[in-house]
């Protein structure tokens, strides 16, 4: 199905060279509390006592103000909740990203794919595109317990059709999610989209970010009102992801362009830090400035999908499952 699952093919066979399920009934009202300890799930659970909080200052500020004339979501390439197959096997894990490796790490959902996830007080928000319906889902890990709370509503509604979330704090009361919108249309799917919403489970459309062909997993930060986004570049053999920058009142603009896909950018103590997959594994990049970037040691894992916890020092990734997780 399209290229969002050719890149899912990419990254089961990238994630080798770093070191059949049933339809599940659709329920768009009930939240469901699972284990992250069992590799199957269950109705109730705690979370291992080695996740614990570190909470930094926020590094998202207000939204940008714009003079550019803002292009509008896609109004296609969506349809009814269906079930995505492909997305059967795979698993969202959770864990800690220590230099080179990731420790800690333990299952959170299965049957789930491409996760983002932002700590927002106490509680760990998180978005995921799930097999069930191919629609995004919200869960929140909070007080040693994960709750999924099904899939989100865009304008009141429930569909399928966008994909790859990635979140962002815009300020104390408004949650942004940029996502691949128009997945389901008829050639290649897009705009680049921002949602935004005041609980994490009810979004409303507001503009395109990006509308150039053949972009997908955005990941976005906003520093000092200049917003910083990263999409990556299908491509079997050799997988790239772009780096734009807006400046207030201004249009994205490319700045750079890096080794490895699905990329995962975030910002701390004044460095840049960026993920991507790539065929030797998860490759990990840091920049003062988001244009001359270093390469750094590659991750080991097996999985890919990196995703830092924005304000916590958790780290979400997606595995195949029957795949074992990282040694610690």
């Amino acid at each position: 199905m399209k290229k969002f699952f050719l890149l899912t093919l990419f990254l089961l066979f990238a994630s080798g060279c770093s070191n059949s399920d049933e339809k599940g009934e659709q329920n768009f009202s009930n939240p469901t509390t699972t284990s992250i300890i069992e590799s199957s799930l269950s109705s109730t659970s705690t979370i291992a006592s080695a996740l614990t909080t570190t909470t930094f200052a926020p590094t998202t500020l207000a939204p940008t103000t714009t003079t550019t004339p803002l292009a509008e979501c896609s109004q296609d390439g969506h349809g009814s909740p269906e079930y995505a197959e492909p997305l059967s096997s795979h698993q969202v894990w959770i864990g800690q990203l220590e230099e080179t490796k990731i420790s800690d790490s333990e299952l959170l959902v299965e049957h789930a794919s491409v996760p983002d996830g932002l700590m927002v007080g106490e509680i760990i928000h998180i978005w995921w595109v799930a097999a069930e319906d191919h629609v995004i889902h919200h869960g929140t890990l909070e007080e040693n317990m994960f709750t999924d709370h099904g899939p989100i509503t865009v304008d009141g509604e429930v569909f399928s059709g966008m994909v790859d979330p990635d979140a962002v704090l815009i300020d104390e009361s408004t949650i942004g999610l940029i996502v691949l919108d128009g997945f389901l249309r008829q050639g290649p799917p897009g705009p680049i989209c921002y949602l935004t919403s005041n609980d994490g489970q009810n979004f409303s459309s507001q503009y395109a970010l990006l509308d150039i062909e053949d972009r997908f997993d955005p990941s976005v930060v906003i520093i000092e009102e200049t917003w910083w986004l990263a999409v990556g570049i299908l491509s079997e053999e050799n997988p790239t992801s772009e780096v734009f920058r807006k400046e207030p009142g201004g249009a994205f603009e490319l700045v750079a362009t890096v080794t490895g896909g699905v990329p995962d950018l975030s910002y701390q103590d004044g460095m840049f830090r960026l993920l991507t997959c790539s065929l030797d594994g998860m490759r990990h990049q840091i920049s003062s400035d988001g244009i001359l970037w270093e390469q750094l040691e590659n991750i080991r894992t097996p999985g890919c999908d990196p995703s830092t916890v924005t304000g916590s020092d958790y780290f979400l990734f997606k595995m195949q499952k029957g795949t074992l997780p990282p040694l610690d």
